[in-house]
């Protein structure tokens, strides 16, 4: 049974029997204040009003007064019933007295001899033994009971009706917002992550619902459209890692083969392999560094992966000095200057940072035409410590901006993996700045060159 069939179903019970209660008590009432004033006017009857027949005349005394007098021994003395001439109504039946206890003014509700008519009687004793009745015909108290009934049922009926059809559409109007939810539920169950309950009234217990239900429903879209990603992020990684493994195991699988066939008898061609077989295992070894570094970073996400990193007092100047004269060593002819501060304190993994800048001028000896000047600098904004490296060469392709730190991207696809690295440099870049609570970017700067900056929060104190 549905929600709504139950509400109606106990609103009608409900009505029901309060319309009952009503009715009975209405009709309770109503009979006992017509008895009420019966008995007033049995009561205020005089002896001389009631018994005007007791010299001799036998008229009824009035439509609804009956008197019936008894002897000693309990006999129909004389009679003089209710009603008109030519339609008497039955009277009293007084049978049943002797086995009453009398006392002057005892007031009982007697049947009639014959038919269904009732009276409400006064029976008194007179001091020579005889008892006296008076009664008053109850059929007026009958129907007006009868006429209340039916006015108490019709009204009671239409009270009823009204009622169920006013609560049919209050409990629609009122299920209306269940009936969405059902609906949203229903399109979610589908695979429609997107679907939200309609908006109702706040204050409401159903608007407050809604409201919770949304916001859940919002935490689980999102953790479904993480989770998707994560999987399809490492899908692509196996994917990538694999094509970049094999290169290598290919070329020292080749070399391997031919040193088992016998192949180099030359010494200095035997010495050029194994240096080539050297080569690519180093290669084949950075690479794998690298994709664990990732991954480390990637599995606990990067609040799990900040927390192994191990946090001092750093200074991001002396480690821009360092990695700078190590790049100037390598390639001369790309000149790097610093500017900005001098000492640029933050909270980090001296080890991690160091690789950040390292990473950063491979980028640049890799990416960039020989000769090609750059210019690495400080600043420090609302508590943070940004850090950029711009260079003089041709830019990054407009297509290739959201993407430089994607894992194995290259700007050049024609590049080779010798030439053009891994393509994980801005990949751990990002991923260990992240790591460290910053962020990274990447832009061209308006007079030609490219440029990649990074925040990290400075230290207390800075």
């Amino acid at each position: 049974m549905t929600l709504r069939a139950k509400l109606i179903l106990a609103f009608t019970a409900l009505v029901l029997v309060v319309v009952a209660l009503l009715g009975v008590v209405a009709v309770r009432s109503t009979r006992l204040v017509l008895l009420s004033q019966i008995e007033d006017r049995l009561r205020t009857a005089s002896a001389a009003d009631v018994f005007p027949a007791l010299g001799g005349d036998q008229q009824p005394i009035g439509r609804t007064l009956a008197v019936v007098i008894l002897d000693q021994n309990g006999e129909v003395q004389r009679s003089l019933p209710s009603g008109f001439p030519g339609r008497f109504d039955p009277l009293p039946d007084t049978s049943g007295l002797d086995d009453v206890p009398l006392r002057r003014g005892r007031l009982l509700t007697l049947p009639a001899v014959s038919g269904d008519e009732q009276y409400r009687a006064l029976v008194t004793d007179a001091p020579d033994g005889r008892v006296f009745v008076l009664a008053h015909t109850l059929r007026d108290v009958s129907a007006a009971e009868a006429a209340l009934t039916r006015r108490l049922l019709t009204g009671g009926g239409l009270v009823l009706l009204l009622g169920i059809g006013g609560v049919w559409l209050t409990v629609r109007r009122g299920l209306q917002p269940v009936e969405r939810m059902i609906d949203t539920a229903a399109a979610i169950a589908a695979g429609d992550l997107t679907k939200r309950v309609p908006e109702a009234d706040p204050d409401s217990e159903l608007g407050r619902l809604g409201t919770s239900l949304n916001e859940m429903l919002t935490s689980v879209e999102e953790a479904f459209t993480a989770e998707n990603r994560a999987n399809q992020r490492l899908k692509q990684f196996v994917a990538d890692a694999s094509h970049e493994l094999r290169t290598p195991l290919a070329a020292i699988s080749g070399y391997a083969e031919l040193e088992r066939r016998g192949a180099l008898a030359d010494p200095e061609e035997r010495e050029r392999v194994m240096g080539r077989i050297e080569a690519e295992t180093k290669r084949m070894g950075r690479l794998v560094e690298d994709l664990m570094l990732l991954a480390r970073f990637d599995l606990g996400d990067q609040a799990e992966a900040g927390a192994s990193l191990d946090y001092r007092p750093v200074d991001l100047a002396v480690i821009a000095r360092d990695a700078i004269a190590d790049h100037e060593a390598i390639d001369p002819g790309r000149p790097v200057r610093r500017v900005g501060r001098d000492r640029v304190m933050v909270k980090g993994d001296d080890e991690r940072l160091t690789q950040v800048l390292a990473n950063l001028l491979a980028n640049l000896r890799t990416h960039t035409p020989p000769g090609t000047a750059a210019t690495l600098s400080f600043a420090i904004e609302n508590g943070w410590v940004v850090a950029s490296i711009a260079d003089d060469g041709p830019g990054f392709p407009p297509e290739a901006l959201p993407l430089v730190f994607d894992r194995f991207y290259r700007a050049d696809p024609s590049r080779s993996r010798r030439s053009g690295g891994s393509g994980l440099g801005l990949a751990i870049v990002a991923a260990i700045i992240e790591g460290h609570g910053g962020s990274v970017a990447a832009a061209n700067v308006p007079d030609g060159g490219a440029m990649i900056s990074f925040r990290v929060p400075a230290a207390v104190g800075v």
